[in-house]
């Protein structure tokens, strides 16, 4: 059976609010801020590098979790990189996951 009109629209409605408590999940836990605050910092930093605030979230949720992000948007990929680059980086990985240079 097909689902409704309304029922798809509610499903995204849906993956879109999850997706978008991830992304604000994944800030908390990193910047040690309120959802609030996390919220407004998605906003504010899709604003400033021109994307969408749902890809942002995505790119970052998709970057937490070190997942492949070859269908995220490289303009998205490179708003992450420059908001959350540092707190995102692993160790011995510089803030768009590559390798650290070796100091000795």
């Amino acid at each position: 059976m097909e689902l409704r009109q309304t029922d798809r629209a509610r499903d995204a409605r849906r993956g879109g609010q999850r997706r978008l408590g991830a992304a604000e999940g994944v800030l908390v836990a990193l910047r040690h801020c309120s959802l609030d605050e996390a919220f407004t910092d998605i906003v504010q930093t899709a604003q400033r590098h021109n994307v969408a605030p749902m890809e942002l979230a995505d790119g970052l949720v998709a970057i937490a979790e070190n997942d492949a992000t070859y269908d995220v948007d490289d303009a998205v990929v490179a708003a992450v990189s420059r908001a959350w680059g540092d707190l995102l980086a692993r160790p011995g990985q510089d803030r768009y996951g590559e390798p650290a240079p070796q100091s000795h």
